[in-house]
C-alpha cells in the first residue's frame, strides 16, 4: 500500500491522543440496538458517489427520527445540500488534510457524535475526524480490504462487497436495523414539476469526470446529425461542465451547418441547480457514467449512458429501469486499434437506442392525448 509509513506515524498519533485524553476508543458491538442522539455521515466525494449514498442516507433518518444528522460533504456542492430533509445541519469540507483540524473543531460544536458513518471519503483524514471529534461507534465503507492500523478503529464495515453502490452502502447500513427495502436515489433540493416539451429535446452530456469515460465529439456530432435529419421537430441541448467547452466547440464543427441552429450550447454556463432544472426537463439524456447521469436517474429522466472502462453494474442506472438504456462495451485486445477507449461504442449502436427510445415517448405522448 502506498504511504504506509504515513498511516503507520497516524496510528501511533492517534493511540497517543488517546492516551492522553484518557478515553481509550470502544469498538460498539450491538449495532442493532444502538440508540445515537448524534449521528455525523460523510459523503465528501463526488457528485455521482453522493446520490449513491442518499438511498443510505434516508434509511438512517427513517431508523433514528430522533437523532440529530449531520453531514459531512464536499463544499462545491453546499449549495445542492445545504436544504435536504435527511440531515439536520451542513458541515462543508473539501477533503484536505490543511483543513482538518477546522473540520474537528465544526463537529466539536455539537454534542460527542454517538455514530459516525463514512459512506464515501478520503482516508486516513475521514477517521481521524471521526476519532478526533470523540465519536463512539465508526462505520465504513472500506473500498479495500484487511488494512489493520485502519480496521480497528471501526465498528463496523464492508469486506468484498461485489454490486451495485447503491446496494453496497444500504448493505453497510442494514447493521444498524435499517430498511434497505428502498434503492432510489433521493435529490437533497426541491426540483420543479417536469415540464410537458412541445417537440422531444434531448441532452448530450459533452464531458465526463475522466478522460477515460468522454466518447468523441465527432460521434456524438455524428449521432446529432442523424436524429436531427430524421426528427424534423427535435432540438439537443448541450451540457458539461467549464472544462468542456473545447468539447463543445469541437462538437460543432462537425455538426452540418444546416442544423446547428437546432443545438444549444449551455456547457460550461449553469449552476447545478440550473442543470439539475434541464436535466428534469430533457426528454432524454445521452451521456458517459458521470454526475448528471446520476441526477438524471435520480429525477426520473429516461437516458442512454455509454461505458467501456467504468462498470455499469456498479454506477450505472439502478431504480426505475425501464426508463433507461444502457450501452456497455467491454474492451478487447481486437479495440487496440482505436485511439480512444470509448471509441470502441459505435454511433450506428446509439442512434438506434436513442430512436428506439424516441418512439416510446412519442406513443406514451400519443396515449395522453387521447
Amino acid at each position: 500500500m502506498r504511504k504506509l509509513w504515513k498511516f503507520k506515524a497516524i496510528d501511533k498519533a492517534i493511540r497517543l491522543y488517546m492516551l492522553i485524553k484518557g478515553s481509550p476508543f470502544q469498538v460498539a458491538s450491538d449495532l442493532k440496538n444502538i440508540n445515537p442522539r448524534h449521528i455525523v455521515i460523510f459523503s465528501t466525494t463526488a457528485l455521482g458517489d453522493f446520490l449513491f449514498n442518499t438511498p443510505a442516507i434516508r434509511a438512517i433518518r427513517e431508523r433514528f427520527p430522533e437523532a440529530k444528522i449531520t453531514l459531512v460533504a464536499h463544499q462545491k456542492f453546499s449549495d445542492f445540500v445545504q436544504n435536504g430533509e435527511d440531515w439536520d445541519q451542513f458541515i462543508p469540507w473539501n477533503n484536505k488534510a490543511i483543513t482538518l483540524s477546522g473540520l474537528i473543531k465544526s463537529l466539536k460544536k455539537s454534542p460527542k457524535p454517538d455514530l459516525t458513518l463514512l459512506l464515501h471519503s478520503h482516508e486516513p483524514y475521514d477517521y481521524i475526524a471521526a476519532l478526533l471529534s470523540g465519536s463512539k461507534c465508526i462505520i465504513k465503507d472500506n473500498y479495500f480490504d484487511n488494512f489493520q492500523l485502519r480496521d480497528k478503529w471501526l465498528s463496523e464495515y464492508t469486506i468484498g462487497f461485489r454490486g451495485h453502490i447503491i446496494q453496497r452502502k444500504l448493505s453497510l447500513v442494514q447493521s444498524l436495523g435499517c430498511d434497505i427495502s428502498n434503492i432510489e436515489m433521493k435529490m437533497p433540493m426541491t426540483v420543479s414539476q417536469k415540464c410537458r416539451n412541445d417537440s422531444p429535446v434531448i441532452g448530450f452530456q459533452i464531458g465526463a469526470s475522466t478522460s477515460e469515460r468522454c466518447w468523441s465529439p465527432k460521434n456524438f456530432a455524428t449521432v446529432a446529425a442523424s436524429l436531427l435529419s430524421t426528427h424534423l421537430t427535435l432540438s439537443l441541448i448541450l451540457i458539461g461542465g467549464p472544462g468542456d467547452k473545447n468539447r463543445a466547440d469541437d462538437f460543432m464543427q462537425h455538426l452540418p451547418e444546416v442544423y446547428r441552429d437546432r443545438v444549444t450550447n449551455r456547457v460550461g454556463n449553469t449552476s447545478l441547480a440550473e442543470l439539475t432544472q434541464l436535466l428534469n426537463n430533457f426528454d432524454l439524456l445521452l451521456t458517459g457514467d458521470t454526475g448528471p447521469l446520476h441526477i438524471a436517474v435520480a429525477v426520473k429522466t429516461p437516458t442512454v449512458s455509454l461505458f467501456t472502462t467504468a462498470n455499469p453494474f456498479a454506477t450505472g442506472p439502478f431504480q426505475n429501469p425501464e426508463l433507461h438504456d444502457i450501452i456497455y462495451v467491454s474492451p478487447k485486445k481486437s479495440h487496440q486499434h482505436h485511439a480512444h477507449i470509448m471509441d470502441v461504442i459505435e454511433p450506428k449502436v446509439v442512434i438506434d437506442k436513442i430512436n428506439h427510445r424516441l418512439e416510446s415517448i412519442k406513443n406514451m405522448f400519443n396515449r395522453e392525448q387521447a
